[in-house]
């Protein structure tokens, strides 16, 4: 796989995707030899661009997710310049890439995934999170084909949705 870097207990190897202010990459625990995936999150641009609550609500968030049909925050780890996420690594990649490469697919596997997103956003309005942004980029496929809802970036709390109902 290529691995070149080390943060922590983790060798970081190739680029999984990345946004304005993150990227993700793949990377083995040296102790496990587990596969995972680490958002790596710019400080500077977060500073810059006074991201840090959205930053806090995000892992703040994704700890209270415990749901095999949302990925797994392990660990946070810090460095002077940068933040790592230290999540469940999805192989199957993006619903997005699925619908792209297939062009469209069956009834019967779209109401598998539907059910499986549905059975997801149910459990995180037990926990009163509200994703906040659906859409087929971010929500991935395991080795198997069943879905995972991923980046609770924009995601709120109920308290919050209530405190700032606008947003």
């Amino acid at each position: 796989m290529g691995f070149s870097t080390r943060v922590g207990k983790y060798e970081v190897g190739r680029l999984l995707g990345e946004g304005t202010f993150a990227k993700v990459k793949v990377a083995r625990n040296i102790e496990t030899g587990q596969n995972v995936a680490i958002k790596i999150i710019d400080k500077g641009m977060v500073f810059k661009h006074k991201l840090m609550y959205q930053v806090k609500r995000e892992i703040s968030t994704m700890k209270l997710m415990r749901h095999p049909k949302i990925v797994r925050l392990y660990e946070v780890l810090a460095s002077k310049k940068k933040i790592y996420l230290v999540m469940e690594y999805v192989t199957g990649g993006e619903l997005s890439d699925r619908i792209a490469y297939l062009r469209k697919i069956s009834e019967e596997e779209s109401r598998k995934y539907f059910h499986q997103l549905i059975n997801a956003i149910e459990y995180c309005h037990s926990r009163n999170v509200y994703h906040r942004d659906l859409k087929p980029e971010n929500l991935l496929l395991d080795g198997k084909g069943n879905l995972k809802v991923s980046d609770f970036g924009l995601s709120v709390l109920h308290k919050v949705l209530i405190l700032n109902s606008w947003g």
